[in-house]
């Protein structure tokens, strides 16, 4: 009787054992990840790239199918909604457009010393579908937090399988003024930069254990 009751314990365990697994999977920005800015100026065009990117995901765990191969599974949690926050922070001192003089008047301008991380936080999105099979053109709204000023945003953006990974492509417009930033001049003002800059990025997500409520990861260009 006991040996027979061990038998039911331990099939019991392995059959509990995968779905445990299962639930430890969060996700994780890979590899390859990268974010940058682009604006233009009275000389010429800038493009400054973030060095320090850090995202964290939030996902319903009863949304996640892990009977699906990863990158299926993922595409599958944004279809359904299931990615419930994304809060993504940019280090402004890792900003940096090849140009000394640029980015520390750009660090300067952004009140680095003060605030020295630009936030952008989730609020929710909507899922239509792309092009292809595997795209989903996603349209999402969040709060941008720049120079201690909150704003709303729109996003406009592409998420496409890729293997076991998502990658989601995208921009945004914004105006320094928005903010309250006096758009950046060198040599005495006769170099000025434009009000407008634009937010690019191209995320590869994926998945990772464990740490199912929130996984962070970084990644730069």
């Amino acid at each position: 009787m006991k040996r027979v009751l061990s038998v039911l314990i331990l099939a019991a365990v392995a059959a509990i054992a995968p779905i445990a697994r299962a639930a430890d999977v969060g996700l994780a920005l890979q590899p390859g990840s990268k974010l940058w800015l682009t604006g233009s100026s009275t000389v010429h065009a800038f493009e400054s790239t973030a060095s320090k990117l850090n995202v964290v995901f939030t996902h319903e765990p009863a949304k996640w199918e892990a009977t699906l191969p990863r990158g299926e599974a993922i595409e599958r949690l944004i279809r359904e909604h299931g990615v419930t926050a994304i809060d993504l922070t940019v280090g402004v001192n890792g900003l940096h457009s090849g140009k000394d003089g640029l980015d520390k008047n750009m660090y300067k301008a952004l009140l680095a010393e003060k605030h020295p991380e630009i936030r952008f936080a989730l609020g929710d999105y909507q899922v239509g579908d792309g092009a292809k099979p595997v795209e989903m053109a996603i349209e999402a709204k969040g709060k941008v937090t720049v120079a201690g000023v909150e704003k709303d945003v729109a996003i406009r953006a592409t998420a496409v399988r890729e293997g076991d990974s998502v990658r989601l492509r995208g921009d945004v417009a914004l105006k320094m003024t928005q903010f309250g930033i006096k758009p950046p001049t060198m040599m005495m003002g006769a170099l000025r930069t434009s009000d407008d800059v634009a937010v690019h990025f191209d995320l590869l997500i994926g998945a990772s254990q464990p740490a199912l409520a929130g996984d962070s990861a970084s990644g730069g260009r």
